[in-house]
């Protein structure tokens, strides 16, 4: 069951969010409504590291397994290219300004600050693909599967508890759009 769950977020899905990640962190200043967007953006991805080193991690050990995920592996690791460069690069201040500034804990504002100055030595690697977005058409399945797996997680985080999708529910998804094969 782990498996499959694994092999879900290694899927086209999770290529096309770092995509839309990707056009945000590379285009955002010129369609995001004002600068402070822009920075609250980077401010997030760097909130949220975690999920994106998690992501990062499943598709690492798939694209090294010699599974037949390789190729949407290696274009997820592709698409999270930038992510890391992102936290990779301002981490490190943040941390530096936090120890020189003896907090624990940046603020938000102290965070974007941080951000804000050290725009100017940040690298990004521009990405294949981001002028050109195939437009996505949701399965009944998919549509059914995404509403409960919402409601659940909605539902779960009121109550308190874990995360589950049953096996039933999960293999009719990946049947359907065959991502568990």
């Amino acid at each position: 069951y782990q498996r499959r769950v694994r092999e879900a977020v290694v899927s086209t899905q999770s290529t096309g969010v770092g995509k839309i990640f990707n056009m945000f962190v590379m285009y955002g200043d010129t369609f995001l409504p004002n600068p402070d967007s822009y920075d609250e953006l980077y401010y997030e991805v760097l909130r949220q590291y975690a999920v994106f080193d998690s992501l990062n991690e499943t598709a690492l050990q798939y694209s090294n397994r010699g599974s037949h995920y390789k190729d949407l592996c290696r274009e997820l690791l592709s698409s999270l290219h930038n992510i890391r460069a992102l936290v990779n690069h301002f981490a490190p201040k943040i941390e530096a300004w936090s120890k020189t500034n003896k907090i624990s804990t940046p603020k938000p504002e102290e965070v974007m600050e941080i951000v804000r100055s050290n725009y100017d030595s940040l690298t990004l690697k521009l990405q294949d693909g981001l002028d050109h977005v195939e437009r996505y058409t949701e399965f009944p399945r998919e549509q059914q599967f995404y509403t409960n797996l919402v409601r659940g997680i909605c539902g779960e985080i009121r109550n308190g508890t874990v995360l589950s999708v049953s096996s039933k529910d999960y293999h009719k998804f990946t049947t359907a759009t065959q991502i568990g094969e």
